[in-house]
């Protein structure tokens, strides 16, 4: 392969990278957004009665955080009862700490838009200038804009497989320019809305969602490349 081509593969994997970043935060979205999937897990951990609510109280205040996360309500606050009180939701150090998570997620999302853009031009110049090439170009870079990912991702999986309470600390560090993240368990209902299970399988799920498309494309664009080589040796 000469520089050129080379050039072009890298474009293909910066592509590919891009679109792999994007669709791994749409797969959290479309996890986050399913208020079905919260209603079951909430039932099966029986969440609710464990801090006095109902089960429909406990889903609706989790869909008002992601309904303010994705922007479309202005605001957090919403009343509930709580072992037969009604009373306020969210405290203001929750409802602080909600300012900064929907700045940065409202970040990301806009993010990941801009990524598929990128993606999509990066892929149609190659096509454009390769023609019959470019699908074996495109999948060189997918494959190796794959591996970028999956090293990446292994580093960060690795370290909150050993540690993680010191990535958790870091990851909030990064991206809080405050300590409002620290939530007390004691007087938090967000903290207790979210036990470790419900939280883990949250990003289980989101996890697979974005691995299964990922794979199997990956997988495709391994067969082709070696389906590709085979006809070439034959030539």
């Amino acid at each position: 392969m000469n520089s050129t081509g080379k050039l072009r593969t890298a474009l293909c994997a910066a592509g590919a990278f891009c679109l792999l970043i994007a669709m791994l935060f749409s797969s959290l979205r479309i996890v986050l957004n399913d208020e079905g999937r919260h209603a079951r897990e909430y039932e099966r951990l029986d969440v609710a009665a464990a801090m006095g609510m109902s089960d429909e109280d406990i889903l609706r205040s989790l869909m008002k955080l992601v309904d303010y996360m994705e922007g479309r309500t202005d605001d957090i606050r919403l009343t509930v009862e709580v072992f037969g009180e009604s009373v306020v939701m969210f405290n203001e150090r929750e409802t602080l700490h909600m300012v900064d998570v929907r700045e940065l997620y409202l970040a990301w999302k806009t993010a990941s838009y801009v990524l598929f853009a990128l993606a999509a031009a990066a892929f149609a110049c190659v096509a454009l200038v390769e023609r019959k090439r470019s699908l074996h170009t495109l999948c060189a870079g997918y494959v190796w804009g794959f591996c970028a990912l999956g090293g990446v991702g292994a580093c960060i999986a690795a370290w909150a497989a050993a540690d993680f309470s010191s990535f958790w600390t870091s990851f909030h560090l990064l991206f809080f320019s405050n300590d409002l993240w620290l939530l007390d368990p004691r007087t938090s209902r967000m903290i207790n809305m979210f036990p470790q299970d419900f939280f883990s399988n949250i990003i289980l799920q989101f996890a697979l969602l974005f691995l299964i498309p990922a794979l199997l494309l990956l997988l495709l664009a391994a067969a082709h490349m070696i389906i590709h080589k085979r006809r070439a040796a034959k030539e």
